[in-house]
């Protein structure tokens, strides 16, 4: 057994690799930079992790949300990795507990968000340590054309000006191949190696449902129907979450709310009462989710359409992550469609981000309208050509219900992934 399979084995307990993690992991230890565009569930955490433990020095990981670092540092300490996070929720303590550590070498991973990295005093502080590998979380946040662009992504150019000798992997799980492009060339990477599997998840049975008078009774009876799995219903707004945590409940459905409204403390309580089993819905905003480890989730509902498809697939993609067969159920009706354009038009400040998000919009309502298979809209959508019929979609499986409780079993496809070369 070679080195990289023996830190697979004995941090993670993983016996192989998914598809394209060593090559992507060789490549970094090769000293390439890489774009890599896996799957939720496809391991994009290990593809930095187990490069991390080859050696000595420090992997710098940008990611853009606090829950989401603290998750990955809880169980990368649980399995005796070096491991922290500097972001705006430490105290002044742990912040130089953290620094002093850096200076001795007992970090192996440090996590930080965008804004910290580009930071002067950020930049001056690890140009005195030994950075050898530098990953981008989210990566897809960095572009104008995706769905979460956020402006202080633009300025992680800077490490790579810093660092030009350090590799950089950016990772992702959704980028359209504008997107892809739009990553390595604002990033600056050098000659990278990129990455692309699957996008088709085969587990997941997909399915849209008409938003109409009855819609509440539909999902509790769906609800009611799956008491011992766990689900995830995602809504709007703060208020939907509530709202409906609260008619689930006295509707005979175990369920809490999670946004980003609720103190820390409440968001914890939630996540660890799902994650543990103790409460099996939580009816949630797009602040749920991202870095979730409960593999076992067994459906997602969407109460209310996202804005775009990108949003639906990383959202959906939260079932079935430990491959078992798993409902994707949207609930559908213009209105969703007429309010999701009202908010483009008000709160987007240029006519070029409005214009991108009304194309995105359109895209996610010809994914709920189409008559044909959905998973070909969906895959095609992000560059994938795909032969339908799936025989796991609402409009190739018929003989399923509108919810899912008929889950067919042909049309298995087998997993592959695309690789290239792109300067």
């Amino acid at each position: 057994m070679d080195r990289l399979n023996l830190i697979l084995q004995r941090y993670f307990g993983h016996t192989a690799f998914n598809p394209y993690q060593r090559e992507i992991i060789q490549d970094l230890l090769d000293g390439r930079d890489v774009l890599a565009v896996l799957a939720t569930g496809g391991g994009k955490s290990l593809c930095y992790q187990v490069p991390a433990l080859m050696g000595e020095g420090v992997t710098l990981v940008i990611s853009p949300l606090i829950a989401l670092m603290k998750d990955q540092v809880d169980d990368l300490q649980a399995r005796g990795v070096g491991a922290e996070a500097l972001n705006s929720s430490g105290s002044y303590a742990t912040t130089r507990r953290i620094l002093s550590e850096l200076g001795e070498g007992l970090i192996q991973i440090l996590y930080v968000s965008p804004e910290k990295a580009v930071s002067d005093d950020f930049l001056t502080l690890i140009a005195s340590i030994p950075v050898t590998l530098i990953a981008i979380d989210e990566a897809h946040c960095i572009s104008m054309w995706g769905h979460q662009f956020r402006t202080e992504y633009r300025s992680l150019a800077v490490l790579k000006e810093r660092f030009g000798e350090v590799p950089m992997v950016a990772l992702t799980a959704t980028a359209t191949p504008d997107v892809r492009d739009d990553i390595v060339r604002q990033l600056d990477l050098a000659d990278p190696s990129v990455y692309v599997g699957s996008f088709n998840r085969e587990n997941l049975r997909y399915a849209v449902v008409p938003k109409e008078e009855g819609a509440y009774e539909r999902l509790r009876a769906y609800l009611r129907g799956h008491r011992k799995d766990a689900g995830i219903v995602y809504v709007a707004t703060r208020e939907g979450a509530e709202t409906l945590a609260a008619r689930l409940r006295a509707g005979g459905v175990s369920a809490l709310p999670y946004h980003a409204g609720m103190t820390a403390a409440a968001r914890g309580e939630t996540q660890d009462r799902f994650i543990s089993g103790k409460v099996p819905v939580v009816c949630a905003t797009s602040a749920f989710g991202m870095g979730i480890d409960k593999p076992d989730v067994r459906f997602v509902v969407h109460y209310d359409m996202p804005k775009t498809l990108e949003a639906y697939y990383q959202e959906s993609g939260r079932a079935g992550r430990d491959g078992g067969e798993s409902d994707c159920i949207l609930f559908y009706n213009d209105d969703d469609a007429r309010r999701l354009r009202s908010f483009i038009d008000r709160d987007l400040a240029s006519e070029f981000q409005r214009e991108v998000a009304r194309s995105k919009l359109q895209n996610m309502m010809d994914y709920c309208t189409t008559t044909g298979c959905r998973r070909k809209v969906l895959l095609e959508y992000f560059g994938e050509r795909y032969e339908a019929p799936c025989g796991g979609c609402d409009a190739c499986a018929p003989a399923g219900t509108p919810t899912g409780d008929a889950r067919p079993r042909s049309g298995r496809r087998k997993r592959g992934a695309v690789r290239s070369a792109s300067g």
